[in-house]
């Protein structure tokens, strides 16, 4: 649009920015105030509400249209109290098409099958963060916040929760969504006059094509989508009420096991029970310090099982415990210098995050009791599980503008009987003409390793032993990409390093000693053809060196992306090393290709499938070599009714001798997990698994109570068995019991 633009006549150009501008992306939402007396939150906008409200529209379709006209209206009715916004969305169209169901918080399908209101608030209008709150038709809420980022990977923060109401219905004429948000839900800065950006999006299915609406057009050229957040919320004369939060729990379990496999029953220890306290307090629209004393970290949502047979380098799972909410995206880093669950059983740990005009910052301190440790190699890690150890994280990012932050960081652990591990780091975004961005990470590290037996080696690296016999060393990391990117156009290359005396004690970095040089050139199009609605194709290069300017590899990587009817994506992958050295072998030639489709064909279904072939290296074989690897995976989730979903998933991986002479390994993991949700607070879930590769299944049901993201009430168990019986196979038993858990959790906010 702009390269157009640009070649047209001065006095027409202004003339076009001014009108565009002003008539399309600067909404202005003045709302009026009104008294809690006014607002009735059950998912009918009432007359009354109505008439305490300013009404304004989703107008626009961003996707596949351009800033089109929308094919549906959608109304949206706003007011605020002292104390809360609220939001009423009325979303037109034939209730027939409706994708949804009643699910947990944070739990839905996302964009790809749902019908979703979006809210999107920018309170320092610097494109710092911006906070997403939303509603399926059936009430069903998510929150995230975005970032200005480069990759998708970095763009979106699942754990950021807020405290809000939503209440839905479905009419003859679509569905109506009402949203009442707390001020203390969102951080903002300080004073009783506010002026925030804001933007709504409307997201649902028509002719089996995904629809996105938009409050405001957008430029396509501008990879920055939060950046172009230009609609003004004017609220005056709020009130803040900094509040005092307890969070209590008290937990408890008892635990069997089956000492002999001859054994006819299970042998229970003792109950174990836990209580804990967590405290919170507001000492600012923005700013908060937490502390808590033996608080639960326990996961009860179980971690998929990753099939790690043949991997030579430890496996990343996702945080998902509650109390690395608030703030935490500031510890994301490109090169993982943090990971939360390196903080693994703490009885203490405390938190403070604050934001200001232009800056943001987070203190997070923790006293772990069992404190796990990682070592990365040049071609494979080692893993370790510690003793006691302290730990802290800072990290302070300035905001110039909302193009351009940079920020400095640093972690430590000390560890109970000597050692400790040291992280510096500066880091940095800077926006240029809109398409062009540079973003940077440069950190050291200071370590003395303690004198323990967590890792038992004797591998060496650079010139230090893997034991951990108390060897200081010290360390880098550098990371710079430049990044290109408009509407069908995305090129990036990026410079990467890591040396083989780099640690992160409270870090990912399961490799070192690596030099990367990587570009990327890729083609993006939406066509909204009847058979073909997006095509994308791109190529990325890649080579890699150690630091003694060994050739490590040398790869390419191609990727075609096609998504046609029925919501279907389509998308193969072409990986091949040309030159891959492990352990100084040259192995030449391993490629292996990967299709993946997925969709929502249905409003009740959706699927993926994902299929491997191609040549892999057997690393874990005392003599590594090229197999022919064999791999698919498949995942259903189908929904029975509003209440009801089942999600079965099974998961292949084969390795064969080249000869066919033999597998390597050859096995799968099968899962099925089904729930009944009854209502959006209270759901009751069985998970089940089997994995072949250990002869091992386990059942977990679980009860679950979780009125808002601090509130929650857990009572469930874990059951496992294994396969030891291989004399004789009449002795097959799955079902035969090992091992066996019963726990159960309440956990209750308490508001001051």
């Amino acid at each position: 649009m702009f390269n157009f633009i640009n070649r047209m006549p001065k006095i027409l150009l202004f003339i076009l920015i001014f009108f565009n501008y002003f008539t399309y992306s600067q909404r202005t939402y003045e709302l009026k105030k009104t008294s809690e007396s006014e607002i009735y939150i059950d998912g009918i906008i009432s007359e009354k509400e109505k008439n305490s409200s300013i009404k304004t529209s989703i107008d626009y379709e961003w996707e596949p249209g351009y800033n089109t006209p929308a094919q549906y209206e959608t109304d949206v009715y706003m007011s605020y109290t002292e104390t809360h916004l609220y939001v009423g969305v009325f979303a037109y169209g034939d209730p027939e098409n409706i994708r949804g169901q009643v699910r947990p918080r944070d739990q839905m399908e996302g964009d790809l099958n749902e019908d979703i209101i979006f809210l999107r608030f920018d309170p320092y209008k610097d494109a710092r963060s911006v906070f997403l709150l939303a509603s399926n038709a059936y009430g069903s809420q998510i929150d995230l916040r975005a970032r200005n980022a480069i990759s998708d990977e970095e763009r979106y923060d699942m754990t950021f929760n807020a405290l809000y109401e939503t209440k839905s219905s479905i009419n003859e004429k679509g569905y109506i969504i009402e949203f009442l948000i707390p001020f203390t839900s969102i951080p903002y800065p300080r004073g009783n006059n506010q002026e925030w950006g804001f933007n709504m999006m409307r997201f649902y299915t028509l002719d089996g094509t995904r629809v996105a609406n938009i409050s405001d057009k957008y430029d396509r050229d501008n990879p920055c989508r939060i950046c172009q957040i230009t609609g003004k919320l004017i609220i005056k004369d709020i009130k803040f009420e900094g509040k005092t939060e307890l969070l209590p729990f008290i937990s408890g379990n008892i635990a069997g096991s089956r000492k002999k496999l001859s054994d006819n029953s299970l042998s229970y220890g003792k109950a174990q029970n836990e209580i804990g306290l967590g405290f919170k307090y507001d000492i600012s629209p923005s700013s908060s310090v937490e502390l808590t004393i033996n608080p639960d970290f326990s996961q009860v949502e179980a971690d998929e099982t990753q099939i790690d047979i043949n991997s030579a380098y430890a496996l990343q799972y996702p945080e998902l415990r509650p109390y690395f909410n608030k703030g935490m995206d500031l510890l994301n880093f490109l090169d993982n210098a943090f990971y939360s669950r390196t903080i693994n059983a703490p009885s203490i740990s405390s938190k403070l995050t604050s934001s200001g005009k232009s800056s943001r910052s987070i203190i997070l301190s923790a006293i772990d009791q069992s404190s796990p440790y990682l070592i990365g190699g040049e071609d494979k890690s080692y893993f370790g599980e510690g003793g006691k150890s302290y730990s802290n994280a800072f990290r302070h990012q300035k905001i110039i503008n909302d193009g351009a932050k940079y920020g400095f960081f640093s972690t430590n652990r000390f560890y109970e009987g000597g050692g400790y591990g040291n992280l510096f780091g500066i880091d940095g975004l800077f926006t240029i003409n809109k398409i062009w961005r540079i973003q940077f990470e440069l950190i050291k590290n200071y370590n003395e390793e303690p004198v323990a037996d967590w890792i038992d080696s004797d591998d060496m690296f650079s010139d230090k032993t893997v034991k951990l016999d108390g060897e200081k060393f010290n360390g880098s990391a550098n990371y710079i990409r430049i990044n290109r990117q408009t509407e069908n156009w995305n090129t990036y290359f990026f410079y990467r390093s890591i040396s083989a005396n780099f640690r992160a004690d409270l870090g990912f970095v399961p490799k070192n000693n690596r030099r990367w040089l990587t570009f990327y050139h890729g083609y993006d199009k939406i066509l909204n053809k009847k058979y073909l609605k997006r095509f994308s194709l791109s190529f990325k290069g890649d080579l890699t060196h150690n630091f003694n300017n060994e050739l490590k590899s040398r790869n390419l990587d191609i990727d075609l992306s096609i998504t046609t009817l029925a919501r279907t994506q389509i998308n193969y992958n072409y990986d091949i090393n040309f030159i891959r050295n492990y352990l100084g072998v040259n192995y030449r030639n391993v490629g292996k290709s990967e299709l993946t489709i997925f969709g929502g064909p249905t409003k009740n279904l959706t699927f993926v499938t994902q299929s491997t072939f191609g040549r892999e290296i057997a690393y874990n074989e005392d003599i590594p070599e090229i197999g022919k690897e064999n791999s698919f995976y498949v995942s259903l989730n189908y929904k029975l009714g509003n209440n009801i979903s089942l999600s079965p998933s099974i998961r292949y991986s084969s390795l064969k001798k080249l000869d066919n002479s033999a597998f390597f390994y050859s096995s799968y993991i099968g899962r099925f997990s089904s729930r009944y949700q009854f209502n959006n607070d209270l759901s009751l879930r069985l998970i089940s698994e089997y994995n072949g590769f250990n002869d091992t299944f386990y059942i977990q049901p679980l009860l679950q109570w979780n009125p808002n993201p601090s509130t929650i009430f857990y009572i469930g168990g874990n059951q496992s068995s294994i396969n030891e019986f291989d004399s004789d196979p009449e002795d097959f038993d799955p079902f035969r019991v090992n091992t066996s858990q019963f726990f159960i959790k309440f956990q209750y906010l308490i508001g001051i």
